[in-house]
């Protein structure tokens, strides 16, 4: 059942139509949507279904798997510890966990695990439980028992990078989060973070553990497509529960659920009179520490603790998004703004909850999701140049397809035909100037608006968009 909606009744249609859109489009089975406006919850409301074989609908209670979005919860316990224990963010991990004692250079430190510094490439470990345990996929690599993931990850020390600071997206490394989080309360990761964010946040349902997820009756089904020669149809699969990925993405919860931890960190770390974590904690967790990497119009997209900084639509955008195969979820709020969105579906969709999230954020600021979202800015503009070019007397031609925020180019020609890939130069829908590389040249190839439609500049060529 819907809650009580305080958003404006055009606002919470654009709301609607735009969720149902990207559903339809996306083939997505069933969404939740939570929507904050600072410590209140503003909208929540459930699309589609939860369960295809039963029809059951999905509701702002229903269970989603939140994958990564795991990791702010993870931070959240690892500065309780901090502010609670003799644990410092500046220890060395080998004082506590075995696993990473080996490692070549300097000892990986706790905070270098919360913002994925440790030089540590991802061994893949969470990859390969993944395919395993939603059914997508098997994977030999042995990780069943805490002895084999120790193994795996004792075996993979040498493969750090110390040459120079990199970010590198490290799962393993709020696994052992998650073990440390253990180590030094003498309590399970899991019932530490029940008792100590669930509890206080009124999170009830919350959880992480298979018995828990199965007992609830509210949960969902998770899907994936599968394509044969028959055509593409949905699976079932499984929301995959082990040890190992409770940490790094493992979490279980409803939109409005997790709305109250996003409410949290927005109030400085305090929900209904329930104090989770110091303000100068949720400050280390929003504030950003490493470049995670640049967009194509150079905007920084930054990591703090657990949790991603970036600038969006002049403003500060703290969030995570989250994937473990047959689940995707993403949270985000606005700082100055102080709004902010959960979603959550059953399955891997073309666009992740992520760029739907940004979407609805633009909307609630009463902007056009498609100039505001870069990336879905970037997928407008291809679209605009999407067809069949032809030169002068049709000597040479070229088709021009989308595949995701690129152009893909197939070239017919008297002298033969070639493959091309064409990249953006920048996110303006106005700006139509894309590049390839051919050999060892960065080679233009700009689109023009003319009086008679579309032309294509690529090398000697000047290329006339055909009419249908």
């Amino acid at each position: 059942m819907a809650t009580d909606s305080s958003l404006d009744a055009d606002t919470e249609r654009a709301v609607e139509e735009y969720v149902a859109s990207w559903m339809s489009e996306d083939g997505v089975p069933g969404a939740s949507v939570a929507v904050i406006d600072g410590t209140e919850l503003a909208y929540a409301e459930g699309f589609g279904a939860r369960d295809l074989d039963e029809n059951l609908p999905a509701t702002p209670e229903t269970l989603f798997g939140i994958g990564s979005c795991t990791k702010s919860v993870v931070a959240t316990a690892v500065l309780q510890c901090v502010e609670r224990t003799e644990l410092a963010l500046s220890d060395p991990v080998s004082a506590y966990l075995p696993h990473l004692s080996s490692v070549p250079d300097n000892p990986i430190t706790v905070d270098s695990l919360l913002n994925h510094t440790s030089g540590m490439p991802s061994d893949g470990n969470l990859s390969a439980l993944v395919t395993r345990l939603t059914d997508i996929g098997d994977a030999n690599t042995p990780l069943t028992s805490e002895a084999d993931f120790r193994r795996h990850v004792q075996g993979s020390a040498d493969e750090r990078y110390t040459e120079e600071e990199q970010f590198f997206y490290y799962n393993t490394g709020f696994a052992l989060l998650g073990l440390l989080v253990a180590d030094v309360t003498g309590v399970a990761f899991e019932r530490y973070v029940r008792a100590h964010v669930f509890e206080p946040l009124g999170m009830e349902r919350s959880c992480f553990t298979p018995e828990r997820f199965e007992a609830a009756e509210n949960r969902m089904s998770a899907y994936y497509e599968e394509t044969d020669g028959d055509g593409t149809e949905w699976r079932e699969g499984s929301l995959g529960f082990a040890e190992p990925m409770y940490a790094p993405g493992g979490m279980a919860s409803s939109v409005v659920e997790t709305s109250r931890f996003l409410r949290m960190l927005l109030n400085d770390g305090e929900l209904d009179g329930e104090r989770v974590l110091p303000a100068s904690a949720v400050d280390a967790m929003t504030t950003p520490t490493v470049t995670r990497y640049e967009t194509v119009d150079g905007v920084e997209r930054e990591y703090g603790y657990g949790l991603s900084v970036q600038s969006f639509l002049d403003d500060t955008l703290v969030g995570h998004g989250g994937m473990m195969g047959t689940t995707t979820a993403f949270i985000g709020y606005l700082d100055d703004a102080e709004v902010g969105v959960v979603v959550a579906c059953n399955t891997a969709p073309a666009h992740h909850p992520t760029v739907t999230g940004h979407a609805l954020l633009a909307i609630l600021q009463g902007e056009d999701p498609e100039s505001a979202v870069p990336r879905l800015a970037l997928e407008a503009k291809a679209d605009r140049l999407v067809g069949d070019y032809e030169s002068y007397r049709g000597i040479q031609q070229a088709s021009v397809e989308r595949e995701g925020t690129a152009l893909e180019v197939e070239v017919q020609g008297r002298l033969g035909d070639r493959s091309m890939t064409l990249f953006p130069e920048c996110a303006d829908p106005e700006d139509l100037r894309y590049y390839t590389v051919s050999g060892d040249s960065r080679v233009p190839v700009t689109f023009l608006d003319t009086d008679d439609g579309t032309d294509m500049l690529l090398q000697r060529w000047r290329l006339h968009r055909q009419h249908e």
